[in-house]
């Protein structure tokens, strides 16, 4: 009966070990898939990825993001009329983790890169962790901005101390799950924690594809845990949410888990915005996707010439 179980837990193993390789090589083979571009700016090197003509959107990710799941998310909301602008942001995917990770160098990181593909303005998609350098970019380059879109994005809820913010804990995944063997498997047979932790089903959205391979993430979610998903409370007086002039469009679901919706509910009442709030949906508004996409469409439509 012994030897038959270990011969059991053997097979397991053997079929576990060879489905992982092969979704790995898969995944891998996903991010090799698109034509990456490289540009080098004051804060060394950004991968991203630039597709389509017509008005050009440049997309802020989020947590355990990159070009990859910055393409998938503009091909959704924009499809093919407007120039898709995908970065990885500081750490991610090969681009460079500078000394300053903050959502203002990554602001200026993105006006750089503008500045190197002769973009005058564009408009700005920032989602989840990445809505902190669409803030700073609308505060710090109104100029550069026809628009800045907040899409499920995180926002300034209130000033806190670090000590404050340590006794918070973890400001992003537990550092170990940051792995490919750990984060396939945890998706694979604990889906259901995902799908409590955002709100929504890893089964029916191509942005979780996304979140694999998660090793050459490491770095830049690193940095989003330790200074992105802190910047906001820790440097609230910064974050002067009435001086925006940019034409803003803010996108959420009321029970998204991830990012506060009562933070976005104080964020509306210090600026004027076009809304689109969802009762239900969770992190990635699941079930609205046509009247989200819509939505963006059609303030770019109607922003165009700001």
């Amino acid at each position: 009966m012994g030897y038959l179980l270990l011969f059991v837990v053997l097979i397991i193993i053997c079929i576990e070990f060879y489905l992982y390789k092969k979704d790995m090589k898969n995944a891998y083979a996903r991010l090799n898939q698109y034509e990456v571009q490289t540009l080098n700016t004051s804060f060394g090197k950004m991968n991203y990825l630039d597709l389509g003509a017509g008005e050009t959107v440049i997309i802020s990710h989020g947590i355990f993001g990159g070009y990859d799941q910055g393409m998938t998310s503009l091909d959704q909301v924009v499809g093919d009329t407007c120039r898709k602008i995908a970065p990885a942001r500081f750490g991610y995917l090969g681009s460079s983790l500078p000394n300053e990770p903050t959502p203002k160098n990554q602001a200026q990181a993105f006006t750089e890169l503008m500045d190197q593909l002769d973009i005058d303005k564009c408009y700005l998609l920032a989602t989840s962790a990445g809505g902190a350098a669409g803030l700073r970019m609308a505060l710090e380059y109104p100029d550069r901005m026809k628009g800045l879109i907040l899409l499920s994005s995180g926002a300034p809820d209130q000033k806190r101390t670090p000590e404050e913010i340590k006794k918070m804990g973890l400001q992003g995944p537990p550092p170990a799950i940051v792995n490919d063997f750990i984060m396939w498997f945890s998706m694979k047979h604990f889906g259901f924690v995902f799908n409590k932790m955002m709100g929504s089903s890893i089964e029916s959205n191509k942005l979780f594809e996304t979140m694999l391979p998660a090793s050459p993430r490491r770095p830049g979610v690193r940095a989003d845990s330790k200074i992105t998903n802190t910047d906001m409370s820790l440097n609230y007086d910064d974050y002067a949410l009435e001086a925006i002039r940019v034409p803003l469009l803010v996108c959420h679901a009321k029970d998204d888990p991830m990012a506060s919706y009562e933070a976005i509910e104080k964020l509306l009442n210090r600026v004027k915005a076009d809304t689109v709030i969802c009762d239900t949906g969770g992190h990635t508004i699941d079930g609205n996707g046509d009247v989200v996409d819509q939505a963006i469409r059609a303030f770019i439509e109607k922003t165009k010439a700001y």
